[in-house]
């Protein structure tokens, strides 16, 4: 998610006046949000097994369980606002910083202490990476030669911190490392060396077809969530086919993902075209 947020601010833009910024992003964010809410829950109240919408409704441990991972499009959303109302009607670059810090050590704190509002404390930690990505756009920084070397060996060294403190985050569900330091620095290093080694695969033959994956990451990731039970099943019944009863957790995981990736994605273009009006460029 740290790398979806910086993308995400890498490509942003204040140009637009705020009604046109609003509507092309309620139709890029929230409305692809509501779609794949409805038709989440409408697959799992199926395999639910409920007799009505109303009683599985009141089974739900919270509210976005259909398809958890919506939440980061509707945190996206609030901060494609704020970073707008800020890069719009405030001039001055440190009060700019200032405001980004202030942000951080706000979302910081909501997640120390586990207050859930509205995914407004996941929007403030993610304003983070966004607000960095933007920067990094407008200083031209992944394209800097005489960084690159320091980069990539700075990230290296971030990320073996991570493995080796054993940092394991969800800013979903606010669960971040004691230390922030520690939660930003190995999600940093983990974010330039993916862009990194996508910037030298971008250079080599037979590899469109990442860059197409990666065109339609956020498409895949707002399907593959209900569809990952399915997945395993298959996994299961393939591993019944060969009679197979042991087989690793990872080898397991990768068929799951092997079968999960394609099949979100050919759902979800299916989606997108028989919606189109419910999809715009963010």
């Amino acid at each position: 998610m740290p790398l979806f947020f910086l993308l995400s601010g890498y490509f942003f833009s204040a140009k637009d006046s705020l009604r046109d910024f609003l509507v092309k992003k309620s139709k890029a964010l929230l409305l692809p949000a509501i779609l794949f809410y409805i038709l989440s829950f409408l697959y799992s109240f199926v395999l639910s097994g409920k007799d009505s919408i109303l009683s599985y409704f009141h089974s739900l441990s919270y509210f976005l369980e259909p398809n958890g991972v919506i939440w980061f499009l509707v945190a996206l959303y609030y901060i494609f606002l704020i970073c707008y109302v800020i890069e719009k009607y405030i001039h001055s670059n440190i009060l700019k910083y200032g405001i980004a810090l202030i942000i951080t050590i706000i979302g910081y704190l909501l997640a120390e202490n586990k207050i859930f509002f509205l995914y407004l404390p996941q929007a403030f930690i993610g304003y983070t990476f966004f607000y960095l990505g933007y920067q990094i756009k407008k200083y031209d920084f992944f394209h800097n030669k005489r960084a690159y070397y320091y980069m990539i060996l700075i990230s290296l060294i971030g990320y073996s911190i991570g493995v080796i403190f054993h940092v394991s985050t969800d800013i979903a569900l606010l669960e971040i490392s004691p230390s922030y330091v520690l939660f930003l620095f190995p999600a940093l290093a983990g974010i330039f060396l993916t862009v990194y080694l996508s910037q030298y695969l971008s250079y080599k033959l037979g590899t469109n077809w990442l860059a197409y994956l990666g065109e339609q990451s956020l498409l895949i990731m707002c399907v593959h969530a209900p569809l990952v039970t399915f997945a395993y099943s298959i996994v299961d019944y393939m591993a019944h086919l060969i009679i197979l009863e042991r087989m690793s957790s990872y080898i397991y995981g990768f068929l799951a993902l092997i079968i999960l990736v394609p099949l979100s994605l050919y759902i979800g273009l299916l989606i997108k075209k028989i919606f189109p009006f419910c999809f715009a460029k963010r």
